[in-house]
């Protein structure tokens, strides 16, 4: 039987061979994303504030107020689901020292906080009346939360089997 083993490059390469030395260099280097109920609980921000922003464009576009309204609730869900999802990553950024020995952990962090403050702000401007409360502002404010949150996934995703810190 095959097994993977460890190289010096970082690369695994099939070996028959496995040694408990080659295999300690591979122990998985997951972040919060290996979390249950962090890793759960995310998605729902995620797609709240992607949703706030197509209801922002839809009203840029046609300028009704329903879209407006959409994009307020979906913003309200979605800073309330972050919130919790936010309790569980510091619960476990807390407690578990293997999710904040990745190297991108901090900026992962970083990011899905300053996304879930943007996005209260966002909230709150939304909540106001008229077409004010989307145009430029709104709309600026779902862009760059929505650019965040990609970069807070970019920089929480699971790199499993990084060899060396200079590794992805």
């Amino acid at each position: 039987m095959s097994t993977l083993t460890a190289n010096p490059t970082g690369a695994g390469t099939p070996d028959s061979a496995n040694t408990s030395a080659t295999t300690a260099a591979y122990v998985p280097r997951l972040g919060l994303a290996s979390q249950p109920a962090y890793a759960t609980l995310v998605q729902f921000p995620a797609v709240c504030f992607t949703g706030a922003l197509l209801t922002d464009l839809a009203y840029y576009d046609t300028t009704l107020w329903i879209w407006g309204t959409f994009s307020i609730w979906l913003l309200t869900a979605g800073c309330i689901m972050a919130a919790f999802a936010g309790i569980a990553g510091l619960l476990t950024w807390i407690t578990q020292r293997h999710v904040r020995t990745p190297r991108f952990a901090a900026l992962h962090v970083i990011c899905s906080a300053a996304a879930l403050v943007l996005a209260i702000v966002n909230a709150f401007v939304h909540s106001r009346d008229a077409y004010e409360a989307v145009v430029p502002t709104g709309l600026t404010l779902s862009v760059i939360v929505f650019v965040l949150m990609l970069l807070a996934t970019w920089f929480g995703w699971p790199r499993p089997y990084a060899y060396r810190e200079g590794a992805m």
